[in-house]
């Protein structure tokens, strides 16, 4: 059993059965980080893969493997079943592409993680808070609370409510090539906080990093 990302019809989970035949599902073929011409058939949630064929891969170093497994993982735990999200799907190779090059940035995984959450509809607002509508000040603290965006933190909001996140990196976020390290480290933070909530429970593959 596995899951396939592909372009046009989103996450699919399909039975196969591998076997040593040419123009078939050859053993080996379904690893992950590969390109695959595909053909399935069936009805409802679960499909049976019926051919392969590999169209390329991505060599990621060793060292950046967990990096590729917690990718995996947040499209297999964030998205839906059958859902296209083309834009996604893209945002998706051009990492893994990135992973499998020693000049990439080092920040590749947390740019994808911004284009998920907006993805998924959790937009952060980097111009002005939602509740009044006020400019980001850069000497303010500020809460995204889902599903209702950046308000300004004060002493009369539940403090479990939403994520802490300081108006000198929603600032920083307007540009993310001009990010500085202490920029990156707090949304390291805050990004981890958010995709443990949407998710539900701890990702696996976060541990290895």
């Amino acid at each position: 059993m596995l899951d396939i990302f592909t372009e046009e019809s989103g996450r699919i989970p399909c039975i196969a059965k591998p076997i040593n035949q040419r123009g078939k599902i050859v053993i080996g073929m379904l690893q992950p980080f590969r390109y695959l011409h595909l053909h399935w058939y069936g009805r409802g949630d679960m499909m049976t893969l019926q051919q392969a064929d590999e169209h390329g891969r991505h060599n990621i170093f060793t060292t950046e493997l967990p990096k590729g497994l917690y990718l995996n993982e947040l499209v297999l735990r964030l998205t839906q079943q059958h859902f296209p999200l083309p834009k996604l799907f893209n945002a998706y190779k051009q990492t893994l592409h990135r992973l499998s090059n020693r000049e990439a940035n080092p920040q590749a995984l947390m740019r994808f993680e911004l284009f998920l959450l907006q993805a998924l509809g959790y937009d952060i607002n980097v111009y002005c808070d939602d509740e009044r509508g006020d400019i980001i000040s850069v000497q303010a603290v500020y809460r995204y609370i889902p599903q209702q965006g950046i308000i300004k933190n004060n002493p009369d909001i539940d403090q479990e409510d939403g994520f802490i996140i300081s108006g000198v990196l929603l600032v920083a976020l307007r540009d993310l090539n001009k990010m500085q390290a202490q920029n990156w480290q707090e949304l390291r933070g805050f990004i981890d906080r958010l995709m443990g909530y949407i998710a539900g429970k701890p990702l696996n593959s976060r541990k290895l990093l």
